[in-house]
């Protein structure tokens, strides 16, 4: 087997990886980690700015790492969104849903889908 070109993301710290962490103690020390090492230039080149996450029912997230914590797109104060209710231009200048899991992609060199950020 030949890798040619391999992505490495951050370890997010959720779902199985985070509950490792915090039976082990180590959520917290971790969570700083990734405090410590933002980068707020890689605020313009996130994946959740430019790509969306649709469940299989057809609901939409800002990203893969929302839709596992089950944090759904927020669209004009609705619970959440559904695909077929979007329409081109719905989300210009829409707030992106972020929690303390998003310094994972904005940590070091930054993390995306398409490898480091910076």
């Amino acid at each position: 087997m030949v890798f040619n070109h391999l992505y490495v993301l951050t370890n997010m710290p959720i779902q199985r990886f985070g509950s490792m962490l915090v039976s082990k103690g180590e959520f917290e020390h971790y969570m700083a980690l990734l405090k410590n090492a933002y980068q707020p230039q890689n605020l313009e080149s996130v994946m959740c700015r430019t790509l969306l996450s649709v469940d299989w029912r057809g609901y939409v997230y800002d990203c893969d790492f929302n839709q596992m914590l089950g944090l759904p797109l927020r669209l004009n104060g609705q619970p959440r969104v559904h695909l077929r209710q979007l329409t081109s231009g719905d989300l210009d200048g829409n707030p992106i849903v972020v929690k303390d899991h998003c310094y994972g992609c904005t940590a070091g060199q930054g993390s995306s889908c398409g490898g480091a950020l910076s």
